[in-house]
């Protein structure tokens, strides 16, 4: 990423997480799409480690933080504050969960095409070895 892109990302980050900024109106402030902007989105970071692995804690959005709800990017914990945490899902926390979920639908696509490219692969060199041993 070249030192431009760096800093439009911060100003986008920046924007998100000390600002009331609405999430379109950053996006359109940015020239981005809702979803370009969700993939910009760094988590924010807290002083708590997770309990399940000691990976530090990050907020995922704005309704994360204001609930008070953090989560481990390593073991996909979630930590609840004391008060109860969320208290339901918020029209950002839907739209972040689909960015995710796309991301991780496109990841598996990719490792499943290329397994099954690879057992192609090996397929057809099982085949022209046959073919070649049985020749000779």
């Amino acid at each position: 990423m070249n030192e431009l892109d760096r800093r439009t990302v911060e100003e986008a980050n920046r924007l998100y997480w000390d600002s009331d900024v609405s999430v379109a109106d950053i996006a359109d402030r940015m020239g981005w799409s809702r979803r370009a902007l969700y993939d910009a989105i760094e988590p924010l970071p807290t002083d708590a480690a997770c309990a399940v692995c000691g990976t530090p804690l990050v907020f995922l959005n704005r309704s994360a933080r204001s609930s008070a709800t953090a989560s481990c990017i390593a073991c996909t914990a979630r930590e609840e504050d004391a008060n109860g945490g969320a208290d339901g899902v918020t029209t950002e926390d839907a739209e972040m969960a689909r960015a995710y979920a796309a991301e991780a639908r496109d990841r598996r696509e990719r490792i499943v095409a290329a397994g099954s490219a690879g057992l192609i692969g090996a397929g057809v060199a099982a085949a022209l070895t046959f073919l070649f041993v049985r020749r000779h």
